[in-house]
């Protein structure tokens, strides 16, 4: 079953390279391959959690984007005894295998497209584990690979959730899998 649909993949994103080269849209400008973005996370219970993650990218080439991130995150727990900030920065990048389903398959009636995502965050987790343990502060990287569906909201802005396997998931990661994440781009 899983190579059965690892096939299904596969030919999809090959007909999406297939028909990159059949795009007519003129290139942007430098300046318009520019995005920017990010997401913003609030989680409020026994743990209280505020996180901004602003991020700006570059449009390489029609299908191919990639970008930095800043990360900050305040937490709060009263059962820890912690109150502090956990930061960090991020690479991405992502590969529009699919840039419109409604046109690969025309009765769905979407604009939504398929991307293959990847991120390497690196972040410091500040004084989070010293409050549970005795440990001292340290850094966590986290490479993550998965699929993104990215959806038009505006002329040049976008939806984007994203699927990903965290491939350095341990007990002191800040992202435990599956990592899903929904960001905005402009």
């Amino acid at each position: 079953m899983k190579k059965l649909m690892l096939f299904i993949f596969l030919a999809f994103a090959v007909h999406g390279l297939r028909a990159q080269y059949l795009e007519t849209e003129p290139p942007p400008t430098p300046l318009q391959r520019i995005f920017y973005g990010g997401d913003l996370d609030l989680a409020f219970g026994s743990v209280t959690q505020i996180s901004i993650s602003p991020e700006v990218g570059y449009r390489i080439a029609n299908r191919f984007s990639a970008g930095v991130g800043i990360d900050y995150m305040f937490v709060y727990s009263e059962a820890y005894n912690f109150k502090g900030s956990i930061f960090g920065g991020s690479v991405f990048a992502s590969f529009t295998a699919i840039k419109s389903l409604g046109n690969l398959i025309p009765f769905l009636r979407t604009d939504m497209g398929i991307l293959i995502y990847g991120q390497f965050s690196y972040t410091n987790m500040g004084r989070f584990y010293t409050a549970i343990s005795a440990e001292e502060p340290m850094w966590i990287a986290s490479p993550m690979l998965g699929i993104g569906f990215q959806v038009p909201i505006g002329q040049r802005s976008y939806m984007v959730m994203s699927v990903m396997y965290n491939f350095n998931e341990t007990l002191y990661s800040l992202y435990s899998n599956p990592v899903v994440k929904i960001s905005y781009q402009f």
